[in-house]
């Protein structure tokens, strides 16, 4: 209670602290006398013995970047999202690095390791979330990782040195508008200076203007809530 205390107190102003302190005050009450029933269990993870499924509030998890006020809460991706969008990109995986921005348990890095990318690479704030993602690596299933590598690293994202490569980068709204930003304009910068293509999986866009200003089109965006950019 005391991290989630400090986190919300950095990322927020005294009215908006206060008012989450108090809704978050009710939902803990009204848990104690109503308790949820346990969530069941996450299909994904029982097929492979994985830890992907639980959600965890942003304000529970340690982080040690000032960027840390622009993280936002981890919630595992749905897996036929991410498998459609990947499977409709119609491009050579062989050719690209994939890019998990957020990767916190690292569930899309395995879902990507499907694929015979030149390697999958996490990058993740939250410490806590990294060390799951990398056990979830370990146990992943040997046989069924294609990937040259399959890497969480645990590394801001603005300051992550980009390979020399065409990329398919995925986001799940990782983080607020400011850090989108500046991911949008390293990625623009790396097509422009490279000539390298850059593709972009985005669920639930909320910051999708990020990457238009900068020059990225839309080829995709007919899979409700999966929104796919290019240079």
């Amino acid at each position: 209670m005391r991290k989630r205390l400090a986190s919300a107190w950095r990322r927020h102003s005294v009215g908006e602290f206060f008012r989450l302190a108090f809704r978050n005050i009710a939902l803990w009450l009204r848990e104690k006398v109503w308790p949820s029933p346990p969530p069941p269990p996450d299909p994904f993870d029982t097929l492979y013995g994985t830890d992907t499924a639980t959600s965890r509030a942003v304000g529970s998890l340690d982080y040690n970047s000032p960027n840390d006020r622009y993280a936002v809460c981890y919630l595992p991706s749905p897996v036929e999202s991410v498998t459609r969008a990947i499977d409709g990109l119609g491009i050579d995986p062989a050719r690209f690095s994939f890019i998990d921005y957020g990767s916190g348990k690292g569930r899309v890095l395995l879902l990507a390791g499907g694929y015979p990318f030149k390697e999958v690479v996490g990058l993740e704030l939250a410490p806590e979330l990294h060390a799951v993602a990398l056990a979830n690596i370990a146990r992943f299933p040997a046989h069924l990782k294609r990937a040259g590598a399959i890497v969480s690293l645990c590394r801001d994202a603005v300051a992550h040195e980009l390979p020399d490569s065409d990329l398919v980068c995925y986001f799940f709204n990782p983080f607020d508008a400011p850090i989108m930003m500046q991911v949008a304009e390293r990625l623009a910068a790396h097509h422009a200076r490279t000539g390298h293509r850059v593709i972009v999986i985005y669920l639930f866009p909320r910051h999708r203007t990020a990457f238009e200003r900068r020059g990225f089109r839309v080829l995709r965006h007919d899979d409700p809530g999966v929104l796919i950019l290019s240079t």
